[in-house]
């Protein structure tokens, strides 16, 4: 195969990664965002009526909620400046991208975190 080919494959298979990644995290943004505002709208759970079940709904938003705002204190301790990925502190869940792009592969390349 020609190098100029072989380039062009490289980079149509990163391109190709990273539109899959996007659509994971974006069908992984919707779901959050449904299920909350399913909880909020339309399940009517009571601490009377269900009990198990509404407090699974309050540790569920009070996670989506605390994350958003550790996102922001990590950002602020971290970062030189707070750039645009800091507009995912509107997304319910925008926090766990964070983790999973920013903070543990700045952790990983600190050697902070073990790979198996």
């Amino acid at each position: 195969m020609p190098p100029g080919v072989l380039n062009c494959h490289r980079w149509l298979v990163s391109y190709i990664i990273m539109a899959m990644r996007r659509t994971a995290w974006l069908t992984l943004f919707v779901a959050i965002t449904l299920c909350a505002a399913w909880i909020v709208a339309f399940s009517g759970w009571t601490m009377k009526d269900n009990p198990i079940a509404s407090r699974l709904a309050a540790a569920f938003l009070a996670f989506v909620a605390v994350g958003s705002y550790w996102m922001l204190f990590d950002a602020w301790k971290h970062e030189k400046r707070l750039t645009r990925k800091l507009w995912l502190f509107f997304v319910p869940g925008g926090f766990l991208w964070y983790y999973f792009a920013v903070c543990r592969l700045r952790e990983l390349r600190k050697g902070g975190f073990k790979t198996p």
